[in-house]
């Protein structure tokens, strides 16, 4: 086992561009979850860089990565596994897991309670994990995945208009941010917002020409859509997505998110994924498929 170090970041993201095109589907995180890790949900959440780092180790074959142990960076006690295989030795499934118990989790009632993401269907480590006394949860985490075999048609409201990345503020990003998802009048969590958006540009696959932001009449963001492109493997995926509560119902989350993928399209792209099975991409097209099923172990605190 290696603890995290910085220049691992790097490592891990091409780590996890390899891992799909093994898979030839999201079994691990795909880049934007690890690029938003490390910016947004950190600061959002009040993490410290040093705590993130605290909570990733990576296992090797060979100098290669075949592992890693990571949370979200949202501070609630989530963890997942990155596996190069199906295949991983008990041994190291073993370390990995005890890793996972000793260094993630949440304090909770006395106890330090850790929510584990298990890809579905991977009997082994389910298995091991009931024998250390996890319980699975009802529910599944899921990701919802559109083919790009079409040209999509892009229709915004008169007086409404496109800007990317670049050419708008991240406290403007901050405050659209805080809008759509409901915590503006949460001082804590809107002053936080545009330092998730700096440290997000700042990572290394952010392209301001893939965040897209729809301008009002009166010049305010009335939606956004960030999209991530992993070239190698010929997808998109999309974080965040959001609309303000006055906007909704105008067709401008769609035309970014149709915006978006035509643009992916014509990189050579074959797929867009977004993180959610939520209705509203399922009317765009998008197929609901199953990810990760919730595993829970409480820790007695010595």
């Amino acid at each position: 086992m290696k603890r995290y170090s910085q220049e691992d970041f790097i490592r891990i993201r091409n780590f996890l561009v390899n891992t799909y095109t093994y898979f030839q589907r999201p079994y691990n995180w795909t880049i934007e979850r690890w690029n938003f890790s490390i910016s947004m949900a950190r600061i959002m959440n009040g993490v410290p860089l040093e705590t993130w780092e605290s909570q990733i180790a990576i296992w090797e074959h060979d100098q290669e990565i075949v592992g890693v142990v990571n949370s979200e960076g949202e501070d609630d006690g989530e963890a997942f596994f990155q596996m190069a295989h199906e295949q991983l030795s008990d041994d190291i499934l073993q370390e990995m897991f005890t890793f996972c118990e000793a260094h993630l989790g949440k304090q909770k009632n006395g106890k330090r309670v850790v929510y584990l993401r298990i890809p579905l269907d991977n009997l082994r480590v389910e298995q091991i994990a009931l024998s250390r006394n996890y319980s699975k949860q009802p529910g599944i985490e899921s990701v919802s995945e559109l083919s790009l075999e079409q040209e999509f048609p892009v229709k915004l409201a008169e007086g409404f208009s496109f800007k990317s990345g670049d050419e708008v503020s991240v406290y403007d990003k901050g405050k659209a941010h805080a809008k759509a998802f409901g915590y503006f009048d949460e001082t804590v969590y809107r002053e936080r917002s545009p330092f998730g958006y700096q440290a997000m540009s700042e990572t290394p696959d952010y392209r301001p020409d893939l965040d897209i932001h729809v301008l009002s009449p009166d010049h305010e963001i009335a939606a956004f859509a960030t999209m991530w492109c992993d070239q190698r493997n010929r997808i998109g995926i999309l974080e965040p997505v959001g609309t303000i509560p006055r906007y909704r119902k105008m067709g401008l989350g769609r035309a970014s998110i149709m915006q978006l993928a035509n643009q992916v399209k014509q990189e050579g792209g074959s797929k867009v994924y977004v993180g959610s099975g939520e209705d509203f991409y399922q009317r765009l097209g998008f197929h609901v498929k199953g990810l990760y099923g919730v595993w829970v172990k409480e820790i007695n605190i010595p």
